[in-house]
């Protein structure tokens, strides 16, 4: 891990004890499950997942995945998901590094946590790799691109790209690493899809 991801996991794992998925949380997070479309005993790979939002909404939601696996660059994050769900599986890793699992995944979600990702090829390699044939790839923020830049200005913090990547790079990457069926929203909150081709 280098030192920009170890100050990242430690940041992270120095807020875990006072992060609330608040019930508005979790509603914000059953839109973003809704549209990803997922259905109980299909498979999800919860990409820098936190403390869980994703699992609450699900639950919320009645839907129970055949396979879940969540990982974060956080040990605290987990474990605190793992308070809350001890039957989840977890992985503490980086998405931003070479990464394989044993088992293909039906879905792939990376939410609320794209800012804090710069290496987005990698990002598209991993997915490639996770996902099975015809699995969907999701990045979603609660908060539109516009809103998302309006919270980092009140909250002071500074970033050296957009928070959220352009339709257009984000579109360049999908075909590059063989992903179909786009699709882009960034009216109520941001949500990018693709398919993995076979």
């Amino acid at each position: 891990m280098n030192e920009a991801k170890k100050i990242q996991s430690e940041r992270f794992n120095s807020l875990a004890s006072d992060w609330s998925n608040s019930d508005e949380a979790i509603r914000q997070a059953e839109k973003a499950v809704s549209v990803l479309g997922i259905q109980s005993r299909q498979s999800l790979l919860d990409v820098a997942s936190g403390t869980g939002v994703i699992l609450h909404a699900l639950k919320q939601l009645q839907i129970s995945p055949g396979h879940y696996l969540a990982m974060d660059i956080s040990s605290a994050m987990l474990e605190k998901l793992h308070t809350a769900f001890p039957e989840a599986e977890t992985a503490c890793a980086d998405f931003e590094q070479p990464f394989t699992c044993q088992r293909g995944f039906d879905y792939l979600l990376i939410y609320n946590s794209i800012p804090h990702f710069s290496d987005l090829d990698m990002l598209f390699t991993n997915a490639k790799r996770s996902l099975l044939p015809g699995g969907t790839f999701m990045i979603a923020h609660s908060r539109t691109r516009q809103g998302l830049k309006e919270h980092h200005q009140r909250i002071g913090y500074i970033s050296e790209r957009a928070p959220i990547p352009a339709d257009e790079e984000l579109a360049l990457l999908a075909g590059k690493y063989d992903f179909d069926q786009l699709s882009f929203a960034d009216e109520e909150f941001f949500c990018f899809t693709c398919r993995s081709k076979g």
